[in-house]
């Protein structure tokens, strides 16, 4: 997600990662490994956005959404390869 949200944040693009394990520490170790720059959040017990809006049911899951707000796009899981397609459903609504 990183190489994408860099390549494209210049046309609109951003990336918010939520970190629902609750583990700071975690988080932050995978920030300064990965050197990520997009936005990340961590739920609290009593408000997870994660479960009570998105009804989220794996780690990871990606929601594409427009600029409208409107999910367009749900993967649930992550492997290899999977960043091609992710690339192209946000380079069609870039192109919107």
């Amino acid at each position: 997600m990183e190489q994408l949200y860099r390549k494209y944040r210049d046309r609109g693009f951003t990336v918010v990662a939520v970190e629902a394990a609750r583990d700071t520490e975690r988080a932050l170790k995978a920030i300064k490994e990965n050197d990520l720059t997009f936005h990340m959040l961590e739920t609290e017990e009593d408000n997870d956005v994660v479960d009570d809006v998105f009804n989220v049911q794996g780690f990871p899951t990606v929601f594409v959404i427009d600029r409208d707000g409107k999910i367009v796009h749900c993967h649930l899981g992550f492997e290899k390869g999977d960043e091609a397609r992710l690339e192209q459903e946000i380079l069609a609504l870039l192109a919107k």
